[in-house]
């Protein structure tokens, strides 16, 4: 077959995922925004209705409303689902591969904790080094940290955004890759799901946790992941915050470190036992260079690419 008609194919097929997450990321912006400026002419019109003017809104307020986010994920899993067929996800995104046992989802849960610690270190040594330039990624911290302080905000970040993106991600971008491969097919897909988040702050953490999730995918079965995925943001990152609120800054950041690298130990003790049937299992499949060249070279990807790039620099910035 013509080496150029197999790789304008492959862009083809490999663009659509991008243009799909620009566009779904260009709506979850529409919405949120519209959610703001409702918020803000409610409360202007509440001032005025006590005979003032609202010299400054409640930004609290605003940036607790979920609904705007909850608006996106309605508009793309109608979309998602009226666009792809019933058998792509009964045959493809809802096939059970294996039988998940306790152990197992107890070591991969213990991983999903390992993420979170490699990500806080990660974090860390980011704000050392926006600290020579005299900035902090303090601010980014709190805007991108899902807080869940309003019934919208908890309902989206804690329920909402676990199982929508497992549909996206792990459902139609894994399984649309799947073809190519399970390594690519994993790879590709924790990749843009950690670019998809668009700041330097959650990138590395998200393409560990989509490693973790596309492989519970791949071998077992999406409600899984989807199980890990609530079990990581209304667990790990809402409950915890909320269990330690009560305590001092370094109390909460021992409590943390405790739970988090007991589970890293645990995890990587597990690991090292199963060291040569993992080494096997990553071995037993492989990735096609050209397929991965014509994911990278695509219009689609190279939109989201550099759309999150200027995302990443504005919230840097």
């Amino acid at each position: 077959m013509d080496e150029k008609y197999v790789n304008r194919f492959l862009r083809r097929e490999f663009r659509v995922i991008g243009w799909l997450l620009v566009a779904y990321y260009g709506i979850m912006n529409l919405m949120v925004a519209a959610a703001v400026l409702s918020d803000t002419m409610r409360q202007s019109l509440e001032a005025l209705s006590q005979g003032r003017f609202l010299s400054e809104p409640d930004l609290q307020g605003i940036m607790g409303n979920g609904w705007g986010y909850v608006s996106t994920v309605a508009i793309g899993m109608l979309f998602l689902f009226c666009w792809k067929e019933d058998q792509f996800w009964k045959k493809s995104v809802l096939a059970c591969h294996g039988r998940m046992s306790v152990g197992v989802f107890a070591v991969l849960a213990c991983l999903c904790m390992a993420a979170q610690l490699v990500n806080s270190l990660w974090i860390a040594g980011l704000e050392l080094v926006m600290n020579q330039f005299d900035r902090s990624v303090s601010q980014i911290l709190e805007s991108v940290s899902g807080q869940s302080d309003t019934f919208s905000m908890f309902l989206y970040a804690s329920i909402l955004a676990p199982l929508s993106e497992e549909l996206i991600f792990r459902g139609y971008i894994l399984q649309s890759l799947r073809p190519y491969g399970k390594k690519f097919a994993v790879v590709l897909s924790a990749f843009v799901f950690g670019i998809f988040h668009g700041n330097l702050l959650q990138t590395p953490y998200a393409f560990l946790m989509g490693l973790v999730l596309g492989y519970v995918t791949v071998e077992y079965h999406i409600g899984w992941a989807v199980a890990l995925h609530v079990f990581n943001n209304l667990i790990l990152a809402d409950l915890l915050t909320r269990l330690t609120g009560g305590l001092s800054a370094q109390a909460s950041e021992t409590v943390s470190l405790i739970l988090l690298g007991g589970a890293t130990a645990a995890a990587g003790v597990v690991m090292i036992l199963k060291r040569k049937s993992i080494a096997e299992y990553i071995r037993s499949d492989w990735m096609d260079r050209r397929c991965v060249k014509c994911f990278f070279t695509n219009s689609g990807v190279i939109a989201l690419l550099v759309l999150m790039a200027l995302n990443a620099l504005v919230m840097m910035g």
